[in-house]
């Protein structure tokens, strides 16, 4: 039974000027003009045929390499996109929405290449009653089922009026035009536009998961791409093939397309499962990157413990009542000297922790800033690791969802299967029906899957706890360096490098640690001294970090500071070349104490 006639319209947009737009207008209308999208050419071999067959009251009609081809308001079809520019350029409405890009199908009943021509006729007429002052190119496709023709129309019409269609006018005015036509020239009219608007009973999530679970049972039960629709439209479901595929049941007040119910379900990803269903599964790699760095042995401690005064000697009694009669107190003293030496065996244990770590990751250099770059660098591949877990668990979603249910009847079909207890036997049955499924539908067993499962969930798991450690040792050695705990690396940088601005931002952006640093950057030759301070700041009401320049001659006189928030970071790197070729800066030097407020202070 014919389901009638569809229309749909999209926009078509571009950025400003008239190249974008006018390239955005010619690639629609080499779309809908592809030989290779018009499949079967019409055998028109004269005018007066073509006459017979198309009547056209105000548009010249034409044919490209036998194929239907028409225009509304264009005087050359083969200069469509200058003569649409023309009237864009005279109203200066370059930009937004160039064109809108339709498409009336026919239903597959009454798709035989020779409607091609009333087709035409019905379109000119629909865009004579909607659009007459716009200018149109159009052209019947039979590369699909549905016999239909693609039109390109110009949002600016020749009055200057910009045209929009919103979901209200397609209700309104386009459905209700487009049936109209259908029944003139004798092709099947939509019933459902004409249908009260009724509101879906399942919301739109509920709606995705029933569908997603129809076409993952689809997918199972057939291996070629004509065999999934049949299956589908057995199951009470219209369906649509295009450029996509449109899913609807009686209960759905409009269709959706199989795209919208995610990455898995689009045209070439089904066609993709329905090749590889049976495939192995794909290995899961995740990679060893954190270094299991111990902290150093704590260092022994001999505690300085104090006696009660009734067991000391009599010298010792002297020392102490001397100590109090000068207002301190040895008991006290000796509870806060060991307090002291307990911190700096912790201090000890952890310096010797981040030494390792440096050692480790900067390859046994000491670099500090290489081991930095090292773990940010492992971070990257764990990122991308974990990306291609998270793809697999999406793609095997369909054969993981079975398992998960399958683990709901697990232990109640046991009892029944291996004890006998009948009252599990429809937990029994629906559990072999689910395994049949999987052995059917994807040539995997229960085992197989329940591995997959365990190795995804795993090593995903690894990843993370992989990238928090690493994310925890950057920061342990980051805070020795600010802190000035670790020693200051004495190679030579470039002046850029060692204002280190472009690296806060990235590893602000990247990994969102926003270091607080001053250091003072030494030039190999010159009389200055440049202090850098870095801290985490907002901008534009995000968060960022500030970098702060500051010049200082050698008799510790400061320029004005220059601050990254106050410019962009083209203009703030542009003044750390300027300050560099200023003051002949080659190579430098990174210090974390200020030299020139310890001489002052000498």
């Amino acid at each position: 039974m014919a389901k009638g006639i569809v229309v749909k319209v999209w926009n078509v947009k571009a950025g400003g000027g008239t190249r974008s737009a006018a390239s955005q207008i010619s690639d629609s209308i080499d779309y809908i003009e592809n030989p290779e999208k018009t499949g079967i050419p019409l055998n028109i071999t004269s005018e007066s045929q073509l006459g017979n067959e198309l009547t056209y009251v105000t548009n010249e009609v034409k044919t490209a390499a036998g194929l239907y081809v028409g225009c509304r308001h264009i005087t050359d079809i083969s200069h469509a996109t200058d003569e649409m520019m023309q009237v864009k350029q005279f109203y200066g409405k370059l930009d937004g929405r160039v064109a809108t890009h339709g498409i009336v199908s026919l239903d597959a009943s009454e798709s035989d290449p020779r409607n091609a021509g009333k087709l035409m006729e019905l379109l000119n007429e629909l865009m004579e009653k909607v659009f007459p002052e716009n200018q149109v190119v159009y052209a019947v496709h039979t590369n699909t089922e549905n016999l239909h023709i693609h039109f390109i129309i110009n949002t600016v019409g020749l009055d200057g009026k910009k045209i929009h269609m919103d979901k209200m006018f397609m209700r309104q005015v386009m459905e209700v035009e487009v049936n109209n036509l259908a029944e003139k020239y004798g092709f099947t009219p939509n019933e459902a536009w004409r249908k009260e608007k009724t509101k879906d009973p399942l919301t739109f999530p509920q709606r995705k998961i029933m569908l997603r679970n129809l076409v993952d049972i689809a997918i199972e039960q057939t291996d070629e791409f004509d065999a999934f629709v049949a299956y589908l439209r057995n199951e009470g479901l219209t369906v649509n093939v295009g450029r996509n595929i449109t899913l609807q049941s009686d209960e759905m007040p409009f269709a959706l397309r199989s795209g919208q119910l995610g990455d898995n379900y689009s045209i070439s990803a089904i066609k993709k499962r329905l090749d590889s269903k049976y495939d192995p599964f794909k290995p899961v790699v995740a990679g060893d990157y954190y270094a299991s760095v111990m902290p150093e042995e704590m260092v022994n401690i001999v505690p300085k413990k104090m006696k009660a005064y009734e067991d000391m000697t009599k010298e010792e009694k002297v020392e102490a009542v001397h100590l109090l009669r000068l207002g301190r107190n040895p008991w006290s003293e000796a509870r806060w000297d060991n307090w002291q030496m307990q911190k700096m065996a912790d201090e000890l244990k952890n310096v010797g922790y981040v030494y390792k770590l440096v050692r480790h990751y900067s390859g046994g250099t000491d670099q500090s800033s290489t081991a930095l770059k090292k773990i940010i660098e492992y971070r990257q591949q764990i990122s991308v690791e974990r990306k291609e877990v998270r793809g697999l668990m999406k793609e095997y979603k369909p054969i993981i969802s079975i398992y998960q249910e399958m683990k709901q009847y697990m232990v109640r079909a046991c009892l029944y299967d291996v004890y006998g207890y009948s009252e599990f036997k429809d937990d029994f049955e629906k559990y072999k029906e689910l395994c049949h499924r999987l052995e059917v539908g994807y040539g995997k067993s229960v085992d197989e899957v329940a591995e997959l499962v365990f190795e995804l969930n795993t090593k995903y798991e690894y990843l993370k706890a992989q990238d928090k450690e690493l994310n925890a040792q950057y920061k342990a050695i980051k805070g020795f360096i600010d802190n000035g705990k670790l020693k200051a690396v004495s190679d030579d940088f470039s002046f850029f490098h060692a204002v280190g601005h472009s690296n806060a931002v990235y590893e602000a952006r990247q990994f969102g640690i926003y270091a607080s640093d001053m250091k003072y950057i030494i030039p190999e030759k010159g009389d200055v001294k440049i202090r850098v301070v870095t801290r985490p700041a907002m901008k534009d009401g995000k968060p960022t970090v500030e970098t702060v320049l500051t010049v200082i001659d050698k008799e510790g006189h400061e320029g004005a500071d220059i601050s990254s928030l106050s410019m962009s970071e083209k203009e703030f790197n542009k003044r750390i070349h300027e300050i560099q070729t200023e003051h002949h800066i080659k190579k430098c030097e990174i210090s974390r104490k200020n030299i020139i407020e310890n001489v002052r202070r000498v």
